[in-house]
């Protein structure tokens, strides 16, 4: 008996180890692919331009999270549960998030039409909103993926679209495309993507996805709380942008957009953790294993933690001269702001990461209540701080609402869950960033005494080094390995 659970632990590891492998992977190239169109279209278009551009995506942005409606979260958790129906699940899901595209895609136009957006903004949005449909079959499709801890197989599929999309714009970059063509990649690369991901769900695993009326109900009411979470969720996390594009120039919040565009990736890049980790804590809550529970969310909180606290300590160095040469001197100013959204994303992957605690445990409705209660906060700090001190303001109304929103995460985790991060584990991961900090100070600082100068690079290439070694001297990695173990 002991021999035969061993065997399926270190079956469960073996299928981490190799899905958050791949997928690092292909975030690795998600992010360096996301890096050659921004540059490209940034280069494209002028800050003011690149403005409207931004104001488009921003939108579709925030309708297409809400779009999503939690299904995808809860249909992993139903799956998950023994003696669940996947095919009418999965089918079940497919068919609403088709719905809420076909709304989704009404909605953005209705948006922008209220903000007075000229007919090309109109037409951008309509071809990216188009994204809707595509994204509402795939991501309910790799379900199917993420329950079988293969999330690989979806890496691979986005992967192969993303490289698609990116050599499509680089191509309508050269031939000098309008805004509108700049979206239509996005679009066919996510279609193709969902053709993919059915076919192989269909023939390597015999999903066959059906619908169900009677699953409609109760996956309606479990998500329900969701979605308004979502929209305040990604509202007072977008709030500063809008909030800028409402108060400022076009040309700030291109400035502003080129700063926030790098740090939205590299914070959606912290899904291929907590794909991962979202079903082992889903089921180790679901068999009443609440030692591993309370591992797996400590554990998980420090690794995200040390996933993206190093990019401030990187950006500390590097800011000012990394944005001068990789957008021009004409996006100079947006380096102070990518500092400061940076910092503020280290916070919000935390509250990510709790409000899926909540989730798990069937507490989305406090989710609904502690993001309600941070959009009447946030518009406080937006106006103020961008009234007074423009992009630098909405970079640090973005840090207050992040710290906010943390917080009342956390304690609605220790209210109803009665669990909290551990002290000892969060001091491990900011003391190695500390050191990374002190130790490249020290090298900027001791060239500069004796007339010579640390390049940049450089000093980016010092500072991870020595926050990857302080990471394993302080046993953070080991941490992790043995909760999984």
């Amino acid at each position: 008996m002991t021999s035969a659970a061993s065997s399926v632990d270190s079956s469960v590891t073996r299928k981490v180890v190799v899905s958050t492998t791949t997928q690092v992977a292909a975030k690795v190239l998600h992010l360096l692919l996301n890096i050659v169109s921004t540059l490209a279209i940034v280069r494209h278009l002028a800050p003011g331009a690149y403005g409207v551009y931004v104001l488009v995506l921003t939108v579709t942005t925030i309708v297409g999270l809400v779009a999503d409606f939690g299904l995808p979260k809860v249909a992993v958790r139903e799956v998950s549960a023994a003696g669940a129906n996947e095919n009418d699940i999965v089918g079940t899901i497919v068919a609403l998030r088709l719905l809420l595209a076909v709304a989704g895609i009404v909605v953005t136009q209705v948006v922008l039409l209220a903000m007075r957006q000229p007919p090309s903004a109109l037409l951008a949005a309509a071809a990216a909103s188009l994204v809707f449909l595509s994204e509402a079959v795939l991501a309910a499709i790799v379900v199917s993926f993420q329950v079988r801890l293969v999330q690989q197989v979806e890496a691979f599929i986005r992967t192969g679209a993303e490289l698609l999309e990116t050599a499509a714009i680089v191509v309508l970059v050269a031939v000098n495309a309008n805004l509108v063509w700049l979206f239509v990649p996005p679009v066919v690369g996510s279609a193709l993507g969902a053709v993919v991901a059915f076919r192989l769900a269909r023939g390597r695993f015999g999903v066959r996805i059906r619908f169900s009326r009677g699953l409609v109900r109760m996956l309606m009411r479990e998500s329900l709380p969701i979605a308004p979470a979502l929209l305040l969720s990604v509202l007072y996390r977008k709030l500063d942008s809008l909030s800028l594009a409402a108060m400022r120039p076009s040309r700030e919040v291109g400035l502003y957009g080129s700063a926030a565009q790098p740090i939205e990736y590299y914070f959606l890049t912290t899904a291929l953790f907590i794909n991962v980790m979202f079903p082992l804590l889903s089921r180790a809550y679901g068999d009443r294993e609440r030692q591993r529970f309370l591992n797996l969310y400590r554990r998980g909180a420090e690794a995200l933690i040390a996933f993206t606290v190093i990019v401030p300590v990187l950006l500390l160095f590097a800011a000012r001269p990394l944005v001068r040469q990789v957008y021009g001197p004409g996006y100079a100013q947006a380096a102070v702001p990518l500092v400061l959204l940076s910092v503020a994303m280290v916070f919000l992957v935390l509250a990510v990461w709790q409000s899926l605690a909540l989730l798990i445990g069937g507490y989305q409705r406090v989710t609904l209540h502690y993001n309600a209660l941070t959009l009447l906060v946030a518009p406080v700090l937006c106006v103020g701080l961008i009234a007074r001190f423009g992009i630098v303001g909405a970079g640090c109304a973005a840090v207050g609402i992040a710290v906010f929103v943390v917080g009342a995460s956390g304690w609605a985790v220790r209210r109803h869950l009665g669990i909290r991060l551990e002290v000892r584990g969060v001091v491990r991961v900011l003391a190695a960033a500390a050191a990374s900090v002190a130790i490249t100070g020290a090298v900027a600082l001791l060239p500069e005494r004796q007339g010579l100068f640390a390049p940049w690079p450089l000093l980016m290439i010092i500072a991870l080094v020595a926050y990857v070694a302080a990471l394993f001297v302080l046993r953070v990695p080991r941490a992790l390995r043995e909760v999984l173990a």
